[in-house]
This record gives C-alpha cells, sequence and structure tokens, in this order.
C-alpha cells in the first residue's frame, strides 16, 4: 500500500505513507545510487583566472545535476566567461536544463574563464556526483512523540518511562501510552533534477527488482 502525501514535480519531492517493511524500505534506499544518470566526468580548463584552483572549479563543475534521458550517452559542454561576475551553472552551453542556478566562481573585472567539461553516465555507487537524489523514512507517528517513541521491527511500540515524566507533556504522555503498534512508514523522496523525483523512486524499484533476480539465479 502507498498513500501520496505530497508530490511537488517541479520542486522534485514527494512523500508518502506505506505499510511495507524497513528492509523493503531500505533496499529501495540504496538502489537509488544504481541508478544511472549524468554528470560532468572530465573538464579542460583551457582559462581561469578566478580565484579558485582548477582542482576545485573542477570538482564544483562534476556536481552540477544534469538533466538525464536514456538517449544521452555523452554531452559536451563549454563555458567563457569575461567578468566582473558570477558565473553560475546556467552559464554552460547548451544548458544543462535542470532548474538551479548553482554558483561555480566570482570573476573580478577583465578576469576570464573558459573549459570544456564532458558528462557520461554514471552510478552513485561509483562517485556521489552520480547520485539522482535521495530518500528517507521515519515510522509514521505524530511528530510531537516521536523522538520518545521506539518500534521494533515488528512494529511493537516501547518507551522510557523516566524520559516520559521528565520531558513529556499530559497531552503527549496520554498519547504515548495508547500507542501500542505502528506498522506503517512515512517515506520521502528528493530528486536533484536530473530525474523526476516519481520516474527516480520506480528505477530504484526496477534494479532492486534485477538484482534479487539475479542473486535468484545465482543461488540455484
Amino acid at each position: 500500500m502507498i498513500k501520496i502525501k505530497d508530490y511537488d514535480k517541479k520542486q522534485g519531492k514527494m512523500s508518502f505513507v506505506t505499510d511495507m517493511s524497513i528492509s523493503l524500505a531500505n533496499a529501495i534506499r540504496r538502489s537509488i545510487l544504481e541508478v544511472p544518470i549524468m554528470a560532468i566526468d572530465e573538464v579542460e580548463i583551457v582559462q581561469n583566472d578566478s580565484a579558485l584552483f582548477d582542482e576545485i572549479l573542477a570538482h564544483r563543475i562534476g556536481l552540477v545535476p544534469i538533466k538525464t534521458e536514456k538517449t544521452n550517452k555523452e554531452i559536451k559542454f563549454k563555458l567563457k566567461e569575461v567578468g566582473p561576475k558570477m558565473v553560475y551553472s546556467t552559464d554552460l552551453k547548451p544548458s544543462v536544463e535542470t532548474d538551479y542556478k548553482l554558483p561555480l566562481t566570482l570573476l573580478d573585472n577583465e578576469q576570464e574563464i573558459q573549459l570544456v567539461a564532458i558528462a557520461r553516465v554514471g552510478k552513485g555507487i561509483e562517485h556521489i556526483k552520480y547520485s539522482p537524489g535521495l530518500m528517507h523514512y521515519m515510522h509514521n507517528v505524530d511528530k510531537d512523540i516521536v523522538n520518545f517513541v521506539m518500534v521494533d521491527e515488528n512494529g511493537k511500540v516501547s518507551y522510557d518511562e523516566k524520559e516520559l515524566k521528565e520531558k513529556c507533556n499530559e497531552e503527549q504522555a496520554e498519547k504515548i501510552k495508547k500507542l501500542k503498534e505502528v506498522n506503517e512508514l512515512l517515506v520521502g523522496l528528493e530528486s536533484w533534477g536530473q530525474l523526476e523525483v516519481k520516474k527516480m523512486f520506480t528505477e530504484a524499484i526496477d534494479i532492486l527488482d534485477e538484482n534479487l533476480a539475479e542473486l535468484s539465479k545465482a543461488i540455484k
């Protein structure tokens, strides 16, 4: 069961309530790092008059999110700017096609930057620059009591009596004592922009399914 709570396609965020197990949620979370996306992998700097070392500038460019399509294999970007100005990720040509305007470096009067960058497809398990986003989850417990209860793998709720008396008000204490089981997770997802957040989630599920199929073949 999955019940969508919030979904913002433009911001790349989604949250839902689900009855899936913690182990399954964690497996999907880890599988997100196996979803292939594009990131800048090679930078040739022709000129860099900015205060940043070439290595730092290349590192910053490598973390720029690039819209990823299945047809993409390699994209060459160019950057040529003259100060005074702040150089942003939106100055890369052609456009990276994401909504983020990320500062790369500051150019003073008559300072110049010129480079060529090549983006390739990769996975987050190889390098974090290929991470498409993140997934997090918690037991579906009211926010005002979530820090005072413990939920085991079977959904059974427990709490510390001493902490309950010292840190909780009467309303919180009563709510905690009535709570016996929690069998739902509140899951949140956020995409960095390379993929639409729902697509990132479904691709992670497909990858997990493929990995389990391969494991099943290997142990037969």
